[in-house]
């Protein structure tokens, strides 16, 4: 109290209103000494009361529990730098990419939510778990890497969307004697995510029927192949449009905007516009999707890289330089696109930035690969079965394999690169990008079927042999991969018999 100011008199409280008053409260000192310092996760689980008061405890409740984020975002370690201890095989499993010790998994942490997406698994080993799941992902054709020392996985499926699976300890009264498989979605579609992950779920519980996928896939082929009927029903009930003296057919016509709208995607500089554009390739070069007529002329685009049908005359509606196929081919030699969105020179593609790009940008252009494969093996794919109608638009010559040598020749005048041996290196890679191999086999079988030069060149090239070895890594790990190279093997196998 300064001498300068007057004493205020303390005002009485009023009867009937309560009285606020603040105050400090001090932890009393442990009886047994100081404390150490504990970590901030594990003074959640202090209570001051009777013994008989406490909550009992849940899953992974332990005061001591930490959520280690190292071990889900470390890096996955090399094949060589994997120790198993106590891991050994059961004859009565199936043959296992994933090798998990019951000793290695861990409690679930305090505070950790586990995802809806759960599973809880009784009278099974973490080993007998694994082992299944494992083989679910090689029955749905899904990469995996797996984690041994962490049980952990990261999936990826062939539609790029990206699962992390974890397998935790149960513990508790509440799930006592128990393995928890949990499955998050880190990106890709959410509906295909859900459609893998109860399969996933279901592996792991032991109640996926490997036969009843193969025949929901069967099933899925014959609506689309119901679905495109229906379309080439439509067709005839539509009035065709007209200028001056041609005759447009609506659907013709709608294609090629798609394509024009496609091409000017791919010549932006942003990334999500040539994803984009890439991924309206796909659905426009695949006949499930879109029709078998659209299909054709973006397969003519991909393969001639004209729009141009020269069975008929409809110059106005053909736009010009779409420069697809430059793009198709300059990320299924080299990699990525060049600035302008056209094809990539081969001194452009080596230069030194290339080894210091940003990881995002690499896995973009990783991404952009993989769909210019799948567009690709679509137009390939409606070569070898309707080559004949695209021979005829081109005006090359009446057979699918003249439009295969001339897409050949055409593409190593193009990118300074020969096209058979670009995607027999990505078949070299079947181990670390299976999903890769499996689009170039489908490339590289098309193109075999349809030109006999195609097949000579690839036996110089020792391509059985690669072949082969991609065949054993599909049966270890991608069904989907080992269906592919079986064809293209029985393909190379004609070269033999044309020779005797």
């Amino acid at each position: 109290m300064t001498p300068d100011r007057p004493h205020r008199k303390r005002s009485k409280p009023m009867d009937g209103l309560p009285v606020f008053r603040s105050m400090k409260m001090t932890r009393p000192p442990p009886i047994g000494g100081p404390v150490k310092p504990t970590p901030p996760y594990a003074k959640r689980d202090r209570f001051f009361g009777p013994a008989s008061l406490k909550k009992p405890a849940f899953i992974g409740s332990n005061p001591s529990d930490e959520i280690d984020k190292d071990s889900f975002f470390k890096p996955e370690p090399k094949d060589d730098e994997i120790k198993i201890s106590g891991a050994e095989v059961d004859e009565r499993l199936p043959r296992s990419n994933w090798l998990l010790d019951d000793k290695v998994l861990r409690p679930v942490p305090t505070y950790y939510p586990l995802e809806k997406s759960s599973r809880f698994v009784t009278g099974a080993s973490a080993k007998a778990i694994a082992s299944k799941i494992s083989e679910c992902c090689r029955i749905m054709s899904v990469q995996a890497e797996y984690n041994h020392d962490a049980g952990t996985a990261a999936l990826k499926t062939i539609e790029h969307v990206e699962i992390h699976i974890a397998l935790w300890r149960g513990s508790g009264p509440k799930y006592p004697e128990c393995v928890i498989v949990e499955a998050q979605r880190r990106r890709g579609d959410a509906v295909l995510y859900h459609k893998y992950c109860r399969s996933i779920l279901d592996a792991a519980d032991g109640d996926f029927d490997v036969e009843e996928f193969h025949a929901s896939e069967e099933r899925e082929k014959e609506h689309c192949k119901i679905a495109e009927k229906m379309l080439a029903n439509q067709k005839h009930l539509k009035k065709p449009a007209k200028l001056g003296n041609k005759t447009i057919q609506p659907d013709h016509e709608n294609s090629l905007l798609a394509l024009e709208i496609a091409a000017s995607l791919l010549k932006k500089d942003r990334m999500d516009a040539r994803q984009l554009g890439m991924e309206s390739l796909c659905l426009l070069t695949d006949p499930a999707r879109t029709g078998i007529d659209t299909a054709l002329i973006a397969s003519r685009v991909v393969l001639t890289g004209s729009a141009q049908d020269e069975s008929c005359d409809d110059d106005e509606f053909v736009p010009e330089e779409l420069g697809i196929r430059e793009a198709i081919l300059s990320l299924v030699q080299f990699g990525r696109l060049a600035e302008d969105g056209g094809y990539m020179d081969e001194l452009e593609s080596d230069d030194e930035d290339a080894a210091h790009r940003h990881p995002e940008e690499q896995e973009h252009n990783n991404l952009l690969h993989n769909l210019a494969l799948a567009v690709l093996a679509n137009a390939l794919d409606v070569l070898e079965n309707h080559g004949s109608k695209i021979a005829a638009a081109s005006g090359g010559g009446t057979s699918s394999a003249s439009v295969a040598d001339a897409f050949l020749s055409e593409s190593k005048e193009i990118s300074s690169r020969d096209l058979l041996s670009t995607l027999l290196s990505a078949l070299g890679s079947a181990g670390s990008k299976p999903h890769d191999a499996c689009l170039s086999a489908r490339c590289l079988g098309s193109l075999c079927e349809a030109s006999k030069d195609a097949r000579r060149r690839s036996k110089e090239m020792n391509a059985k042999n690669v072949v082969a070895t991609a065949l054993d890594v599909g049966k270890r790990t991608h069904v989907k991969l080992e269906t592919e190279t079986e064809k293209v093997l029985t393909t190379l196998e004609k070269v033999d018999d044309e020779q005797e």
